[in-house]
């Protein structure tokens, strides 16, 4: 019968393979997480070039934006995102379930905090 439990029980090295699913679980979302990055500013050149390597995923638009994701996830359900907002470009990784407005809202984020310089 299967089992998600493993269990050694080998005298020698006791406890060696402690495991169980949800250790796995919360190893590979860690993992997943670990591949998430915030919005960095790209070029035209860099966007053009993306979307011209693979068929994208779920490419959305509107008037003023347009975003499309990688269909290969680098870990789990996390994936190479990328966005034009206001005229500018831009890349991150996150999950290839945020919605074309989720990653607008994130990228104005960023766009906010932006300084504007003193004259």
């Amino acid at each position: 019968m299967y089992t998600t439990e493993i269990s050694h029980t080998d005298n020698q090295n006791p406890g060696r393979f402690q495991w169980d699913a949800s250790a796995e679980a919360a190893y590979w979302e860690a993992r997943a997480e670990s591949y998430v990055t915030a919005p960095v500013e790209i070029d035209l050149h860099k966007y053009m070039d993306v979307l011209g390597t693979l068929p994208p995923l779920d490419w959305q638009g509107d008037r003023d934006s347009e975003s499309f994701k990688f269909a290969e996830m680098m870990c789990g359900s996390v994936t190479e995102i990328y966005a034009k907002v206001e005229g500018r470009y831009f890349q991150l990784c996150d999950e290839c379930t945020l919605s074309h407005a989720e990653i607008v809202e994130r990228i104005k984020e960023v766009l906010g905090k932006e300084t504007v310089p003193q004259k």
